[in-house]
């Protein structure tokens, strides 16, 4: 029986194309799995980065210590000290401030899970947190430093809001 040429060139064509297709789509997806672990966000690996600086929290006449991050959100902040600036509660989780100007989300992850003590940096409204209580996954959080003591913070801010940040 003679085999038809040209069917056997549309089947070879055919067979190409879909494995030309097959491998856009393993590449692609493989990139895409690649792109979100290099986004996923641990503490542990920013602890291991190290820290950049040591800062005080000023209070009225008490002092707290914070450090922030080795990242270039954290630097962007590092940037604006020292500065005074009036603190607000938000829903009964996080101290809120609004540094200005906006701070660099470069090299950011897209978001993270907050802890008692982080420092974050809220992408969407750009504002700076602390967080006096555990918060889920959030997508915009950036991830800047911890802070000590934070009870005793949020008990300072019951006398002022007015709060000083400056290098150690």
């Amino acid at each position: 029986m003679p085999v038809c040429f040209r069917c056997t060139r549309s089947k070879t064509f055919f067979v190409l194309i879909l494995s030309v297709i097959a491998s856009l789509f393993l590449h692609y997806s493989c990139k895409k799995k690649e792109v979100m672990l290099q986004q996923s966000f641990s503490f542990q690996d920013m602890d291991n980065k190290g820290l950049l600086i040591h800062l005080n929290i000023t209070v009225g006449t008490q002092v707290f210590k914070a450090s922030l991050y080795n990242n270039p959100t954290s630097q962007s902040l590092l940037d604006q000290l020292p500065f005074t600036v009036e603190v607000e509660d938000y829903a009964g989780i996080e101290k809120v401030f609004y540094p200005n100007p906006a701070l660099s989300t470069e090299q950011a992850p897209s978001g993270a899970e907050a802890s008692v003590g982080d420092m974050m940096y809220y992408t969407p409204w750009g504002d700076v947190a602390i967080f006096y209580k555990d918060f889920k996954y959030a997508s915009g959080l950036i991830p800047m430093g911890k802070m000590e003591d934070v009870r005793g913070f949020v008990n300072a801010l019951v006398s002022s809001t007015t709060v000083t940040f400056e290098i150690k």
